[in-house]
Protein backbone atom coordinates (compact mmCIF):
# COMPACT_ATOMS: atom_id res chain seq x y z
CA UNK A 1 0.00 0.00 0.00
CA UNK A 2 1.99 3.03 -1.01
CA UNK A 3 0.19 6.45 0.98
CA UNK A 4 1.23 9.77 0.24
CA UNK A 5 3.85 11.55 2.41
CA UNK A 6 2.84 13.49 5.30
CA UNK A 7 2.67 17.06 5.06
CA UNK A 8 3.64 19.35 8.13
CA UNK A 9 1.54 22.33 7.62
CA UNK A 10 1.21 25.70 9.69
CA UNK A 11 -0.92 24.00 12.81
CA UNK A 12 1.23 21.51 13.04
CA UNK A 13 4.34 23.17 13.26
CA UNK A 14 2.58 25.29 15.56
CA UNK A 15 1.80 22.39 17.99
CA UNK A 16 5.33 21.37 17.75
CA UNK A 17 6.26 24.56 19.13
CA UNK A 18 3.57 24.80 21.88
CA UNK A 19 4.92 20.87 22.82
CA UNK A 20 8.91 22.43 22.81
CA UNK A 21 7.64 25.05 24.76
CA UNK A 22 5.94 23.10 27.62
CA UNK A 23 8.90 20.74 27.31
CA UNK A 24 11.36 23.56 28.68
CA UNK A 25 8.63 24.53 31.01
CA UNK A 26 8.44 21.37 32.60
CA UNK A 27 12.18 20.41 32.90
CA UNK A 28 12.91 23.76 34.37
CA UNK A 29 10.53 23.45 37.11
CA UNK A 30 12.13 19.84 37.75
CA UNK A 31 10.93 17.55 35.36
CA UNK A 32 7.40 16.17 34.51
CA UNK A 33 5.87 16.67 38.09
CA UNK A 34 2.78 18.30 38.81
CA UNK A 35 2.45 22.17 40.04
CA UNK A 36 -0.80 21.30 41.71
CA UNK A 37 -1.23 20.30 45.60
CA UNK A 38 -3.27 17.29 46.90
CA UNK A 39 -5.70 18.40 50.21
CA UNK A 40 -5.16 16.40 52.96
CA UNK A 41 -8.78 15.46 53.04
CA UNK A 42 -8.63 13.74 49.63
CA UNK A 43 -5.01 11.90 51.24
CA UNK A 44 -4.26 8.60 49.62
CA UNK A 45 -5.82 5.49 51.94
CA UNK A 46 -3.48 2.56 53.24
CA UNK A 47 -5.93 0.26 51.68
CA UNK A 48 -8.55 0.67 48.92
CA UNK A 49 -11.94 -0.69 49.32
CA UNK A 50 -12.14 -1.70 45.66
CA UNK A 51 -11.16 -0.96 42.01
CA UNK A 52 -13.42 0.81 39.22
CA UNK A 53 -11.65 0.66 35.46
CA UNK A 54 -13.13 2.50 32.70
CA UNK A 55 -10.99 2.22 28.73
CA UNK A 56 -10.79 0.45 25.67
CA UNK A 57 -8.47 -3.32 24.81
CA UNK A 58 -5.37 -2.06 26.70
CA UNK A 59 -7.38 -2.70 29.87
CA UNK A 60 -9.98 -5.57 28.25
CA UNK A 61 -10.85 -8.63 30.80
CA UNK A 62 -13.90 -9.76 29.28
CA UNK A 63 -16.75 -7.61 28.31
CA UNK A 64 -16.47 -7.52 25.17
CA UNK A 65 -16.45 -11.68 24.87
CA UNK A 66 -19.53 -11.40 27.24
CA UNK A 67 -21.27 -8.64 25.30
CA UNK A 68 -20.53 -9.80 22.12
CA UNK A 69 -22.97 -12.32 20.68
CA UNK A 70 -21.65 -12.16 16.98
CA UNK A 71 -19.76 -15.28 16.53
CA UNK A 72 -17.73 -13.63 12.97
CA UNK A 73 -16.84 -10.32 15.03
CA UNK A 74 -15.79 -12.53 18.11
CA UNK A 75 -13.44 -14.35 15.49
CA UNK A 76 -11.89 -11.59 13.73
CA UNK A 77 -11.53 -10.17 17.51
CA UNK A 78 -8.72 -12.55 17.67
CA UNK A 79 -8.09 -11.73 21.65
CA UNK A 80 -9.95 -15.06 21.89
CA UNK A 81 -7.33 -16.97 19.75
CA UNK A 82 -4.22 -18.55 20.85
CA UNK A 83 -1.51 -17.11 21.89
CA UNK A 84 -3.62 -14.74 23.47
CA UNK A 85 -3.13 -15.04 27.14
CA UNK A 86 -0.43 -18.20 26.95
CA UNK A 87 2.36 -16.54 29.49
CA UNK A 88 -0.54 -16.00 32.81
CA UNK A 89 -3.77 -17.70 32.34
CA UNK A 90 -2.54 -20.32 29.70
CA UNK A 91 -5.40 -19.87 27.37
CA UNK A 92 -7.12 -17.05 25.81
CA UNK A 93 -8.88 -14.94 28.47
CA UNK A 94 -10.18 -11.94 26.02
CA UNK A 95 -7.38 -9.58 26.94
CA UNK A 96 -5.36 -8.40 24.24
CA UNK A 97 -1.81 -9.66 25.64
CA UNK A 98 -0.11 -12.90 26.28
CA UNK A 99 -1.11 -12.53 29.94
CA UNK A 100 -2.38 -9.71 31.98
CA UNK A 101 -3.00 -6.23 31.65
CA UNK A 102 -1.94 -3.28 33.64
CA UNK A 103 -5.37 -2.89 35.40
CA UNK A 104 -4.58 -6.65 36.45
CA UNK A 105 -1.14 -5.76 37.92
CA UNK A 106 -2.42 -2.67 39.84
CA UNK A 107 -5.59 -4.87 41.86
CA UNK A 108 -2.99 -7.31 42.79
CA UNK A 109 -0.37 -5.06 44.04
CA UNK A 110 -3.38 -3.35 45.80
CA UNK A 111 -4.52 -6.95 47.12
CA UNK A 112 -7.67 -7.22 45.16
CA UNK A 113 -8.54 -9.61 42.77
CA UNK A 114 -8.42 -9.86 39.42
CA UNK A 115 -11.43 -7.72 38.46
CA UNK A 116 -14.48 -9.28 36.41
CA UNK A 117 -15.59 -7.31 33.40
CA UNK A 118 -18.72 -5.20 33.85
CA UNK A 119 -21.13 -7.68 31.75
CA UNK A 120 -19.90 -11.03 33.47
CA UNK A 121 -23.25 -12.51 35.04
CA UNK A 122 -22.99 -13.63 38.63
CA UNK A 123 -19.93 -11.81 39.87
CA UNK A 124 -19.37 -10.05 43.24
CA UNK A 125 -18.42 -6.50 42.20
CA UNK A 126 -18.20 -5.19 45.64
CA UNK A 127 -14.07 -5.35 45.21
CA UNK A 128 -14.22 -3.92 41.91
CA UNK A 129 -15.26 -4.60 38.05
CA UNK A 130 -13.97 -3.48 34.79
CA UNK A 131 -16.22 -1.88 32.59
CA UNK A 132 -13.07 -1.28 29.88
CA UNK A 133 -13.90 -2.91 26.11
CA UNK A 134 -12.22 -3.28 23.06
CA UNK A 135 -13.01 -0.38 21.10
CA UNK A 136 -13.61 2.01 23.42
CA UNK A 137 -13.77 6.14 22.22
CA UNK A 138 -14.27 9.24 24.52
CA UNK A 139 -16.41 10.80 22.17
CA UNK A 140 -19.53 9.00 21.51
CA UNK A 141 -20.67 6.70 18.56
CA UNK A 142 -23.18 9.24 17.46
CA UNK A 143 -20.16 11.67 16.80
CA UNK A 144 -18.84 8.93 14.66
CA UNK A 145 -21.66 8.21 12.74
CA UNK A 146 -22.05 11.71 11.77
CA UNK A 147 -18.38 11.82 9.74
CA UNK A 148 -19.81 8.59 8.22
CA UNK A 149 -18.10 5.94 10.14
CA UNK A 150 -20.02 2.47 10.57
CA UNK A 151 -17.93 0.15 11.73
CA UNK A 152 -19.25 -1.43 14.51
CA UNK A 153 -16.09 -1.99 16.35
CA UNK A 154 -16.52 1.80 17.88
CA UNK A 155 -19.69 1.04 19.02
CA UNK A 156 -19.31 -0.97 21.70
CA UNK A 157 -18.96 1.17 24.44
CA UNK A 158 -17.98 4.58 24.59
CA UNK A 159 -16.78 6.77 27.61
CA UNK A 160 -20.09 7.94 28.51
CA UNK A 161 -21.64 4.30 28.29
CA UNK A 162 -18.81 2.59 30.35
CA UNK A 163 -20.17 5.24 33.18
CA UNK A 164 -23.94 4.29 32.55
CA UNK A 165 -22.88 0.87 32.93
CA UNK A 166 -21.14 1.39 36.44
CA UNK A 167 -24.00 3.71 37.45
CA UNK A 168 -26.71 0.66 36.92
CA UNK A 169 -24.31 -1.61 39.23
CA UNK A 170 -23.88 0.47 41.91
CA UNK A 171 -26.74 -0.13 43.57
CA UNK A 172 -25.60 -3.98 43.88
CA UNK A 173 -22.11 -2.61 44.97
CA UNK A 174 -23.20 -0.37 47.61
CA UNK A 175 -26.54 0.19 48.54
CA UNK A 176 -27.63 3.73 48.48
CA UNK A 177 -26.55 6.75 47.05
CA UNK A 178 -25.24 8.39 50.62
CA UNK A 179 -23.25 4.76 51.49
CA UNK A 180 -22.14 4.49 47.86
CA UNK A 181 -20.50 8.05 47.85
CA UNK A 182 -18.48 6.58 51.60
CA UNK A 183 -17.45 3.23 49.64
CA UNK A 184 -16.17 5.28 46.58
CA UNK A 185 -14.04 7.45 49.13
CA UNK A 186 -11.92 4.52 49.56
CA UNK A 187 -11.88 2.86 45.92
CA UNK A 188 -9.24 3.13 43.31
CA UNK A 189 -10.44 4.34 40.10
CA UNK A 190 -8.89 4.33 36.84
CA UNK A 191 -10.34 6.35 34.04
CA UNK A 192 -8.48 5.08 30.48
CA UNK A 193 -6.40 5.81 28.83
CA UNK A 194 -8.93 6.99 26.36
CA UNK A 195 -8.06 9.12 23.42
CA UNK A 196 -6.27 6.20 21.30
CA UNK A 197 -9.04 4.66 19.63
CA UNK A 198 -10.68 8.31 18.92
CA UNK A 199 -7.40 8.59 16.79
CA UNK A 200 -7.43 5.00 15.21
CA UNK A 201 -10.74 5.99 13.68
CA UNK A 202 -9.40 9.52 12.56
CA UNK A 203 -6.24 7.84 11.40
CA UNK A 204 -7.02 4.61 10.15
CA UNK A 205 -11.16 4.64 9.17
CA UNK A 206 -11.01 8.29 7.83
CA UNK A 207 -7.57 8.34 6.20
CA UNK A 208 -6.70 11.66 8.06
CA UNK A 209 -2.78 13.02 8.86
CA UNK A 210 -2.06 13.42 12.51
CA UNK A 211 -2.56 17.10 11.76
CA UNK A 212 -5.94 17.22 10.68
CA UNK A 213 -6.56 14.53 13.59
CA UNK A 214 -5.22 17.80 15.42
CA UNK A 215 -8.86 19.24 14.88
CA UNK A 216 -10.43 16.17 17.13
CA UNK A 217 -8.01 16.88 20.12
CA UNK A 218 -10.34 19.41 21.78
CA UNK A 219 -13.23 17.75 21.93
CA UNK A 220 -11.52 14.29 22.86
CA UNK A 221 -9.66 15.81 25.51
CA UNK A 222 -13.40 17.45 26.43
CA UNK A 223 -15.00 14.67 26.42
CA UNK A 224 -12.54 13.23 28.89
CA UNK A 225 -12.53 15.71 31.25
CA UNK A 226 -16.43 15.48 31.43
CA UNK A 227 -16.07 11.90 32.37
CA UNK A 228 -13.76 12.70 34.97
CA UNK A 229 -16.04 15.57 36.43
CA UNK A 230 -19.46 12.67 36.33
CA UNK A 231 -17.31 10.33 38.09
CA UNK A 232 -16.28 13.29 40.87
CA UNK A 233 -20.02 14.07 41.11
CA UNK A 234 -20.68 10.36 42.06
CA UNK A 235 -18.28 10.24 44.73
CA UNK A 236 -15.25 9.23 43.10
CA UNK A 237 -11.64 10.62 44.97
CA UNK A 238 -8.98 8.66 44.05
CA UNK A 239 -8.69 9.26 40.08
CA UNK A 240 -5.97 7.69 37.83
CA UNK A 241 -6.38 9.53 34.57
CA UNK A 242 -3.73 8.14 31.99
CA UNK A 243 -2.85 9.74 28.61
CA UNK A 244 -2.32 7.99 25.32
CA UNK A 245 0.71 6.12 24.20
CA UNK A 246 3.32 7.55 21.45
CA UNK A 247 1.13 6.30 18.44
CA UNK A 248 4.23 6.40 15.82
CA UNK A 249 6.11 4.16 18.03
CA UNK A 250 3.34 1.33 17.75
CA UNK A 251 4.45 -0.87 15.19
CA UNK A 252 1.05 -1.27 13.24
CA UNK A 253 1.55 2.43 12.37
CA UNK A 254 5.24 2.11 11.63
CA UNK A 255 4.40 -0.71 8.70
CA UNK A 256 1.36 1.23 7.46
CA UNK A 257 3.12 4.75 7.55
CA UNK A 258 6.96 4.58 8.13
CA UNK A 259 7.84 2.90 4.65
CA UNK A 260 8.63 5.83 2.75
CA UNK A 261 11.91 6.74 0.62
CA UNK A 262 13.89 8.11 3.34
CA UNK A 263 14.20 8.49 7.13
CA UNK A 264 12.80 12.07 7.66
CA UNK A 265 9.54 10.95 8.68
CA UNK A 266 11.48 9.20 11.62
CA UNK A 267 12.92 10.42 14.87
CA UNK A 268 16.48 9.33 16.13
CA UNK A 269 14.53 6.45 18.09
CA UNK A 270 13.00 5.00 15.06
CA UNK A 271 8.85 6.63 15.53
CA UNK A 272 7.08 8.25 13.27
CA UNK A 273 7.30 12.19 14.38
CA UNK A 274 4.15 13.60 13.32
CA UNK A 275 2.17 10.98 14.85
CA UNK A 276 4.03 11.08 17.93
CA UNK A 277 3.63 14.80 17.47
CA UNK A 278 -0.34 14.14 18.03
CA UNK A 279 0.10 12.30 20.90
CA UNK A 280 1.88 14.36 22.78
CA UNK A 281 0.18 16.96 21.71
CA UNK A 282 -3.35 15.26 23.06
CA UNK A 283 -1.35 14.28 26.12
CA UNK A 284 -0.53 18.33 26.78
CA UNK A 285 -4.12 19.18 26.85
CA UNK A 286 -5.22 16.76 28.64
CA UNK A 287 -3.06 17.19 31.49
CA UNK A 288 -4.00 21.05 31.87
CA UNK A 289 -7.18 19.62 32.00
CA UNK A 290 -6.32 17.33 34.58
CA UNK A 291 -4.84 19.86 36.68
CA UNK A 292 -7.48 22.72 36.22
CA UNK A 293 -9.73 19.57 37.55
CA UNK A 294 -7.57 19.13 40.66
CA UNK A 295 -7.27 22.80 41.55
CA UNK A 296 -11.59 23.22 41.16
CA UNK A 297 -11.80 19.93 43.77
CA UNK A 298 -8.81 20.53 45.80
CA UNK A 299 -10.72 19.60 48.86
CA UNK A 300 -12.16 16.60 47.77
CA UNK A 301 -10.51 14.93 45.38
CA UNK A 302 -7.24 13.48 44.48
CA UNK A 303 -6.68 13.23 40.67
CA UNK A 304 -3.45 11.39 39.66
CA UNK A 305 -1.95 12.01 36.04
CA UNK A 306 -0.37 9.18 34.16
CA UNK A 307 2.73 9.75 31.69
CA UNK A 308 1.77 6.77 29.61
CA UNK A 309 3.42 8.66 27.06
CA UNK A 310 6.74 9.35 28.70
CA UNK A 311 7.61 5.60 29.94
CA UNK A 312 6.64 3.92 26.65
CA UNK A 313 8.52 6.35 24.78
CA UNK A 314 11.68 5.71 27.31
CA UNK A 315 10.95 2.18 26.82
CA UNK A 316 11.86 2.40 23.04
CA UNK A 317 14.56 4.68 23.40
CA UNK A 318 16.21 2.31 26.20
CA UNK A 319 14.26 -1.09 26.06
CA UNK A 320 17.60 -3.12 27.50
CA UNK A 321 17.26 -0.72 30.40
CA UNK A 322 14.14 -2.68 31.13
CA UNK A 323 15.06 -6.20 29.97
CA UNK A 324 13.38 -5.73 25.91
CA UNK A 325 14.79 -5.89 23.12
CA UNK A 326 13.55 -5.01 19.24
CA UNK A 327 10.95 -2.89 20.48
CA UNK A 328 9.28 -2.04 17.40
CA UNK A 329 9.05 -5.99 16.62
CA UNK A 330 5.87 -7.77 17.45
CA UNK A 331 6.52 -10.52 19.37
CA UNK A 332 3.06 -12.56 18.12
CA UNK A 333 2.02 -12.03 14.35
CA UNK A 334 2.89 -13.55 10.90
CA UNK A 335 3.99 -9.90 8.88
CA UNK A 336 7.95 -10.81 8.69
CA UNK A 337 9.55 -7.76 8.06
CA UNK A 338 11.15 -5.00 10.44
CA UNK A 339 7.82 -4.72 12.44
CA UNK A 340 6.00 -8.33 12.01
CA UNK A 341 2.89 -6.52 11.38
CA UNK A 342 0.39 -7.54 8.72
CA UNK A 343 -3.17 -6.21 8.53
CA UNK A 344 -4.20 -9.62 7.26
CA UNK A 345 -1.65 -11.96 9.33
CA UNK A 346 -2.19 -10.53 12.84
CA UNK A 347 -1.80 -12.60 16.30
CA UNK A 348 -4.44 -15.14 16.67
CA UNK A 349 -5.51 -15.36 12.88
CA UNK A 350 -4.90 -18.33 10.67
CA UNK A 351 -0.78 -18.58 10.61
CA UNK A 352 0.14 -16.55 13.36
CA UNK A 353 -0.84 -18.80 16.47
CA UNK A 354 2.87 -19.23 17.92
CA UNK A 355 4.32 -16.26 19.18
CA UNK A 356 7.96 -15.55 19.81
CA UNK A 357 10.51 -17.45 22.07
CA UNK A 358 10.50 -15.17 24.84
CA UNK A 359 7.76 -12.40 25.20
CA UNK A 360 8.82 -11.56 28.23
CA UNK A 361 11.93 -9.49 26.13
CA UNK A 362 9.47 -8.10 24.21
CA UNK A 363 8.00 -4.59 24.43
CA UNK A 364 5.09 -5.09 21.51
CA UNK A 365 2.85 -8.64 21.86
CA UNK A 366 0.83 -7.84 18.66
CA UNK A 367 1.75 -4.69 17.51
CA UNK A 368 -1.14 -2.79 18.99
CA UNK A 369 -0.81 -3.93 22.75
CA UNK A 370 1.79 -3.90 24.79
CA UNK A 371 3.16 -7.44 26.21
CA UNK A 372 2.52 -8.59 29.76
CA UNK A 373 5.67 -8.10 30.97
CA UNK A 374 5.46 -4.15 29.47
CA UNK A 375 2.81 -3.77 31.35
CA UNK A 376 3.98 -4.87 34.26
CA UNK A 377 6.73 -2.38 34.05
CA UNK A 378 3.65 0.43 33.27
CA UNK A 379 2.06 -0.63 36.54
CA UNK A 380 4.67 -0.18 38.43
CA UNK A 381 5.34 3.01 37.06
CA UNK A 382 1.63 3.69 38.04
CA UNK A 383 2.12 2.77 41.93
CA UNK A 384 5.05 4.31 42.59
CA UNK A 385 6.15 6.66 39.93
CA UNK A 386 7.42 8.56 38.49
CA UNK A 387 5.75 8.54 35.40
CA UNK A 388 2.04 9.09 37.74
CA UNK A 389 1.72 12.62 39.60
CA UNK A 390 1.52 11.48 41.96
CA UNK A 391 1.97 7.81 42.09
CA UNK A 392 -0.77 5.62 43.44
CA UNK A 393 0.67 4.35 46.12
CA UNK A 394 2.29 7.95 47.86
Amino acid sequence: MKLPSLYLGSSLLMASLVIQLITVVLVASGGGSSTTTTSSTAAAPKKYNAMFTFGDSMDETGNICVASSNKTELNVLTCTHPPYGETYFGRPSCRWCDGRVVVDFVAQALGLPLLPPSKAKGKDFRRGVNMAITGGTAMNFTFYRSLGIENPVWNHGSLDTQIQWFKDLLPSICGTEQSCKGYMRKSLFMFGAYGGNDYNVQLLERGLTPEQAMNYTPKIVGAIADGVEKLIALGAVHVVVPGIFPTGCLPIFLSLFGDGDGDGDLDDAGCLKAYNLLSKYHNWMLRKQVEALQRRHHNSTRLMYADYYGLVYQMVQEPHKFGFSAPFEACCGAGGGKYNFDLSARCGMDGATVACRHPSARLSWDGIHPTEAANKVIAGALLRGPYCTPPILS
